[in-house]
């Protein structure tokens, strides 16, 4: 009998369990105003211009500081002087390292912490070889009309040009902030945490000055369109509030070497493909962070297919199923956990002799929370083998998570759609490294947003082959820019 009871009990239990997730599934649905986010309509061909002219312009960042064309970003500061002349006429300009370009605008109440917008004036180097493979010359800043071609036109002259166009035109209609004004534009971003680092410049010169910013807007997130029928149609709006750390580490065995025809039971490169299949065997356990979870969330309600709804509705109930198949794709795995990446190798200098040492080198993308001191406990723990050194050759850890719940954060998510019937904003974090990191010191709420309209296709040709903006995403993005600016600075 107690036995039918108990029995009795869970089925009812499961019954109601049920029924209240078929309940959320049916009625758990984003507020919104029932209005579409109003788009600027029309083009803006000064803007488009000028974004074409500062993709010709081929400011390549490279490790090897010699090997850098500085006059090409002299030429940019030059380009930047002549088309924005009421910034250079009213911001205090400063040059930070060389080519690292610091603007000010003074408040009207100097007790205020000011408002920074940031952006990056460099660009990747087009891999030799691949030049013919471009439809439009890489440097050209091709407009057709419908994209904008070049090296630099997604990451991220797009960003900062209207940041730019949207402050000369705020100071052309007399702006007057209450809180200062900060655009900062480092010079080697694309050179990850790197020691000569342009922003990192720029945050010590502005901590020595005793400034504290308010808030930060950099480069990361994302407006994607995704419509998949009977699964969602929507825009969805990434603002980054975090971001991952980067760790570059290398491996390396030596030993006596010698003749192949004579070979030990281990060369040096076998012990270090043993600790590579190690650390590969034991990635990082998927652990979703609780503002990945606050995204999909988000992005659940608006699913359409109702199985998938009872899913996406219910997320608590379902955390410990999806850390499982998360971290089971690469993609999806990438915002759940760490990452390792074996990206190079090098041990004997021919094929018949014996190496005397032997390396390989692992990109790491940290979580926020692990630190690289922990990265490199963890990696000696799995490898298991002192004949193996494991050396940090650069890194930054992860910087903080930034609020969800501060007046910057609801001002971007409202001006980006956020209550719009046909968008949806978010929370992200942003799996490369941006130049935001270096500010952690003197900024709390710092923000990763890209307000251009990119569908995921042309996100992917970031860094790569046929890298272009479509033009018809400009025109919102400079009135972001503008109407963020204006408001933030107003209180």
């Amino acid at each position: 009998m107690a036995l039918y009871i108990v029995l009795g009990v869970l089925g009812s239990a499961l019954v109601v369990l049920l029924a209240v997730m078929i309940l959320r599934a049916c009625f758990c649905k984003n507020k919104n105003n029932g209005k579409p986010f109003s788009k600027q309509e029309g083009r803006l061909p000064d803007v488009e211009a000028h974004i074409s002219r500062a993709v010709t312009l081929p400011t390549v960042s490279q490790v090897d500081e010699e090997s850098v064309d500085w006059e090409q970003f002299d030429k940019f500061a030059d380009f930047l002087e002549k088309t924005y002349p009421e910034v250079h006429k009213h911001m205090q300009k400063t040059v930070i390292g060389g080519h690292g370009l610091v603007f000010f605008l003074p408040g009207s109440d100097p007790a205020l912490e000011p408002v920074a917008m940031l952006a990056h004036q460099d660009v990747v180097p087009v891999t030799p070889g691949t030049e013919e493979d471009w439809t439009h010359p890489p440097f050209a800043g091709h407009n057709d009309g419908e994209f904008i071609w070049g090296r630099g036109a997604l990451d991220m002259k797009n960003h900062l040009i209207a940041v730019m166009e949207a402050t000369e035109a705020l100071l052309k209609e007399g702006f007057v902030p209450k809180r200062g004004l900060y655009i900062l534009l480092g010079c080697n971003e694309e050179i990850v945490a790197s020691e000569n680092s342009s922003a990192k410049k720029i945050a010590a010169y502005l901590k020595e000055s005793g400034v504290r910013l308010k808030c930060a807007v950099d480069e990361g997130g994302g407006v994607i369109p995704l419509s998949y029928k009977n699964v969602i149609d929507k825009t969805l709006v990434g603002i980054g509030v975090a971001e991952k750390g980067y760790l570059d580490i290398e491996l390396s065995v030596t030993a006596k070497g010698g003749h192949s025809s004579a070979p030990p039971a281990h060369t040096a490169l076998g012990i270090i493909s043993k600790a590579v299949c190690r650390i590969e065997k034991h990635p990082y356990k998927a652990d979703m962070p609780y503002f990945i979870y606050d995204m999909l969330r988000i992005v659940g309600r608006d699913v359409k297919s109702f199985p998938l709804r009872l899913v996406t509705c219910n997320l608590r109930l379902f955390k410990p199923l999806l850390n499982y198949v998360m971290g089971k794709i690469p993609a999806a795995a990438s915002v759940v956990r760490t990452c390792t990446a074996v990206t190079m190798c090098s041990a004997s200098t021919a094929p018949n002799v014996l190496p005397q040492r032997a390396s390989a080198v692992l990109n790491m993308r940290l979580m926020p929370g692990v630190s690289i001191e922990d990265a490199v406990r963890r990696l000696k723990r799995i490898i298991k083998d002192e004949r193996v050194s494991v050396h940090v050759l650069k890194g930054n850890p992860a910087p903080p998570v930034s609020s969800t719940d501060t007046d910057t954060y609801k001002l971007a998510a409202r001006l980006l759609g956020a209550g719009s019937s046909d968008r949806t904003v978010a929370p992200y974090i942003v799996m490369g490294a941006t130049d935001s990191r270096y500010y952690t010191e003197i900024c709390d709420e710092i923000y990763r947003i890209s307000p251009f309209e990119t569908p995921v296709s042309l996100l992917l040709t970031t860094h790569g082959t046929n890298e272009r903006l479509p033009v018809s995403s400009i025109k919102t993005a400079v009135a972001f820019f503008k109407d963020f600016i204006a408001q933030r600075t107003a209180e």
